[in-house]
């Protein structure tokens, strides 16, 4: 962990747990609006370059924004494609119209997008990748016997393998991957009942899953990994749909991270960087625009709205928060002008800030050591 990471960790997290932190004289985050109208963040990387999806007119395209440079991925000569995620090399994963009546994975590079191929079946979709270039998604194998579940697969050098599932599961997910080739997401356990909610959080190795222990309420899986083993992602809390809470697992301990608002019983977490800092959504009822969702931050000291660590002024609210980085910026969605306003991909850089009280004022002094501190971008080169 570099020292810059260090500083900025502990005065975040000090910003945020003290008395008063929601009510800023100046924001903690700058907005950046990345996409346009209609768009959606996924996932960020080291050096703060988004992808996400934009519809419009009905169709909906993968976009990356890097370096303040806007390209639309394009799709594998269909109408439709999505980007999930990507790695610190610029590499993009997700999924696109193959133009034969098909959903394919794809990886996205130099400008060039690759058919991933599928299991056996019809349909894959690519939803992480790590720094050398092992890609993991789901993907349909073709056979009956699996009732049309998608198979968790991992990716590399040109192979897709099948991960398998918990005893007896019919299929499985892999939504996240490390750099160290941890792999996180869910199974299905059987047998297959209805209305049960058999999907458990679990990580995969060996070929085949192991469940985390979340409970069997409802459904569960791991979204989010970083290079520490820490997982996030969302645990039922009922049988009730929308009942969930984003957690933390920590080398087999699941914590739960909480809601924002104790009249909505639901949140979900996306993402987790080395810093242990950890991005996602939750319901909220004081919404008067009623989007029903808001972004939150989880540092330590529980949930917080990142609605209340931006300028109000800006009349944008955060409604998910989908990747952060080790320089704390944040991939995210944010609306404007209510639920038939204008939604877009933005991004949310650290600022100083100065926090009341006015003792604070050495926060401000060190936050600002956060930009000082951040090293050039070097030449990009591909893993080998």
């Amino acid at each position: 962990m570099r020292t810059s990471s260090k500083i900025s960790r502990l005065i975040l997290s000090a910003a945020l747990a003290l008395p008063g932190a929601a009510a800023l004289a100046d924001p903690l985050y700058a907005l950046t609006l990345l996409g346009g109208t209609g768009s959606s963040a996924s996932d960020i990387n080291r050096w703060g370059d988004v992808v996400g999806s934009i519809t419009s007119a009905g169709v909906t395209h993968g976009f990356v924004n890097a370096g303040g440079t806007y390209t639309d991925l394009g799709t594998l000569g269909g109408t439709n494609s999505s980007a999930n995620a990507i790695n610190d090399y610029g590499q993009i994963v997700g999924g696109s119209d193959n133009g034969a009546g098909q959903f394919h994975a794809f990886s996205y590079a130099v400008g060039k997008m690759s058919d991933l191929g599928t299991l056996g079946g019809d349909r894959s979709e690519a939803f992480g990748i790590n720094n050398h270039g092992v890609i993991v998604g789901d993907a349909l194998n073709g056979d009956p016997a699996t009732m049309g579940f998608a198979q968790a697969f991992r990716y590399s050098g040109g192979t897709m393998t099948d991960l398998g599932t918990l005893p007896g599961g019919l299929g499985s997910t892999a939504y996240a991957i490390n750099n160290k080739g941890m792999i996180g997401g869910s199974s299905f356990e059987g047998p297959f009942t209805v209305p049960e909610y058999p999907f458990h959080a679990v990580t995969f190795s060996g070929g085949t899953a192991h469940s985390i222990g979340a409970s069997d309420l409802g459904d569960s899986a791991i979204y989010g990994l970083n290079d520490d083993g820490l997982a996030v992602g969302g645990i039922p809390m009922s049988t009730m749909i929308h009942a969930s809470h984003a957690f933390l697992y920590d080398h087999g301990t699941i914590t739960d991270l909480g809601i924002l608002d104790p009249a909505q019983d639901d949140s979900i977490a996306w993402d987790i960087n080395n810093l242990k800092q950890i991005v996602g959504s939750a319901a909220v009822t004081i919404d008067p625009d009623h989007y029903g969702y808001h972004g939150f931050l989880w540092t330590g000291a529980g949930l917080v709205d990142l609605n209340t660590l931006i300028d109000p002024a800006s009349g944008w609210v955060i409604t998910s928060a989908n990747g952060i980085n080790d320089a704390q910026q944040i991939a995210a969605t944010a609306c404007y002008g209510g639920v038939f306003g204008d939604c877009r991909a933005v991004r949310l850089d650290l600022i100083s800030a100065v926090p009341e009280p006015g003792s604070w004022a050495m926060l401000a002094l060190g936050l600002g050591l956060v930009g000082v501190l951040k090293r050039a971008r070097p030449v990009c080169r591909m893993p080998a």
